[in-house]
């Protein structure tokens, strides 16, 4: 689990918050029905999704999820957690996460100046 990140936005894959789920079924086969849902209600991956467990397969399965949801200026604080709804109903516990947004100095120690503003409020989703 990685549960933060500051540096240049947008995140890389290999630098934002990273997060686990195992899931345990009792039976196979089954499918599993499942999301990963933030507290602000803004995910870089919002939709729903199967987890296979196929007759004869274990009964444990481990899922992975990178979240590279961002302000564009700031610090992006939120939480994660993971919604089942098929066979059952569960929701994990909610884990907190952060995402800072720093502005890189170019090459040679100087400083830049970009014209225009943004709406610090604003996230943005990778897609």
């Amino acid at each position: 689990m990685r549960g933060g990140y500051t540096g240049a936005c947008p995140p890389p894959e290999d630098g934002a918050p990273a997060f686990t789920a195992t899931f345990t079924v009792g039976r196979v086969p089954v499918e599993v029905g499942y999301r990963w849902v933030t507290g602000s209600g803004e995910s870089s991956d919002p939709g729903w999704k199967t987890l296979d467990f196929a007759a004869g397969q274990e009964k444990s399965k481990r899922v992975n999820h990178t979240e590279t949801t961002y302000k564009e200026d700031g610090t992006h604080h939120d939480e994660i957690r993971v919604e089942v709804r098929s066979p059952v109903e569960a929701t994990s516990g909610p884990v907190p996460f952060s995402v800072t947004c720093e502005e890189e100095t170019p090459t040679g120690g100087a400083s830049s100046s970009a014209g225009g503003s943004a709406d610090a409020r604003t996230l943005r989703r990778r897609r």
